[in-house]
């Protein structure tokens, strides 16, 4: 077996691509889920929301303004990172919010 040094496991990154350009976390690669807030627990500062495949989640919901049943977030690795506004929603294909 051949020995593996550090440097055979690591991808070098230029500064260009080390940005949002890629729409990808640039830590781990994986991209932000829009989500419909179901249900909300303020007091835990958590929400279930629902993506568009309709697998439900729980989701941390401290870094962001209050949100109600409905609203749309971004999620990346279990957190809202931002509540997504009226333009992205009318842009999106309408649907119900499970109970």
């Amino acid at each position: 077996m051949t020995p593996v040094s550090p440097t055979d496991r690591v991808t070098p990154v230029s500064p260009t691509d080390a940005s949002c350009a890629s729409q990808h976390c640039i830590t781990c690669g994986d991209d932000g889920v829009p989500m419909t807030v179901v249900r909300v627990d303020e007091q835990r500062e958590l929400a279930l929301c629902v993506d568009e495949d309709g697998a439900k989640s729980t989701v941390e919901i401290g870094l962001i303004d209050p949100v109600a049943p409905g609203a749309q977030v971004l999620v990346h690795a279990g957190t809202a990172l931002v509540a997504l506004d009226s333009e992205y929603e009318s842009d999106q294909p309408k649907r119900e919010v499970p109970a």
